[in-house]
């Protein structure tokens, strides 16, 4: 009846922590994915509090081991961007963007969240070309380089570091008084050659020809403009969830994140959410595999209940 017994939507922790308890219990899984295996963890550099690792671990390292024990157990894994799910009686039907289509049992949404965007002059024009999406991808290109990094949280700091680490020059502008980071990664930071702060600075545009080559930012009381030349930006001031196809599918509350019930069910039927992308999640590696557990055992109670298993 069905193609497969579940449709995991989104491929980091959660996702792929349901998709390997599922297809190890023999349920028939589907687990899509826009971007890169792995979601967000392909974009953190050194983890330092994963409990599996008493250490540290890199977060592409952790996610090439996720995905390696997911597809082992016999997850299916297909890249494609997720536009609707279309509920019936018995039937979900996940809908995609370039005309695909997969009916199964029971959805699990795991889109995790996305970094956030000033809206700035350039920062769009100049994706892929300076304005850097995945610290770790692109740290490579900006040996020796100067690179601005934009917000105070723990995603800035730690690609801040990430960039000194691998050879960069490093300009952390903060908007705030004071960073909103780990006390560890904070340590780091203080100890760390390459790596110069600016405090209550706000970055206002990036400017260039065919590359990056400068920022625009004021800092202080006086709000006077700055510039600065830069061959890199990264922009972390936050993260929202992947919701912008999901609100007439599932109920959302006011920061767009889904809500749901203890056992992870949304206000539709057969349809779970796990990860960051719910409401009340803890933004944490650990409460996104917790997550996808949880997710797991409840979409395979769902699947009794239609006398379906595959």
């Amino acid at each position: 009846m069905f193609e497969y017994a579940v449709v995991i939507v989104g491929g980091g922790p959660a996702g792929l922590t349901a998709g390997l308890h599922l297809s190890r219990a023999g349920h028939r899984t589907l687990l899509l994915e826009r971007e890169l295996f792995g979601g967000n963890l392909q974009h953190a550099g050194r983890l330092e509090d994963y409990p599996a690792f008493p250490g540290s671990v890199s977060g592409a390292q952790l996610a090439s081991e996720m995905i390696e024990q997911a597809t082992a157990s016999g997850l299916t894994l297909k890249q494609a961007e997720v536009s609707g799910v279309e509920l019936f009686s018995r039937i979900r039907w996940v809908a995609c963007n370039d005309g695909r289509g997969f009916s199964c049992g029971v959805v699990i949404l795991a889109g995790g969240t996305r970094f956030k965007t000033l809206g700035i002059p350039g920062e769009g024009s100049f994706r892929g070309r300076g304005v850097i999406d995945c610290t770790p991808c692109d740290a490579g290109f900006f040996v020796g380089r100067h690179v601005v990094v934009c917000g105070s949280n723990d995603y800035a700091l730690r690609d801040a570091l990430d960039l000194v680490e691998m050879g960069a020059q490093v300009t952390l502008l903060v908007p705030e008084d004071r960073l909103d980071a780990s006390a560890t990664l904070e340590a780091r930071a203080r100890r760390t050659p390459g790596l110069t702060v600016h405090h209550r600075a706000t970055l206002e545009a990036i400017q260039g020809t065919e590359r990056v080559e400068r920022v625009v930012y004021v800092e202080g009381d006086k709000r006077v403009r700055e510039q600065l030349a830069a061959d890199g930006v990264a922009i972390r001031v936050g993260s929202e969830p992947s919701t912008d196809w999901l609100e007439d599918v599932v109920d959302l509350d006011a920061g767009r994140q889904i809500l749901t019930t203890p056992d992870l069910q949304t206000s539709a039927r057969h349809v779970l959410a796990a990860g960051d992308i719910r409401s009340g999640a803890q933004p944490s590696i650990a409460t996104a595999v917790g997550d996808g557990a949880t997710a797991a055992a409840r979409a395979a109670e769902l699947l009794m209940d239609l006398s379906f298993g595959m």
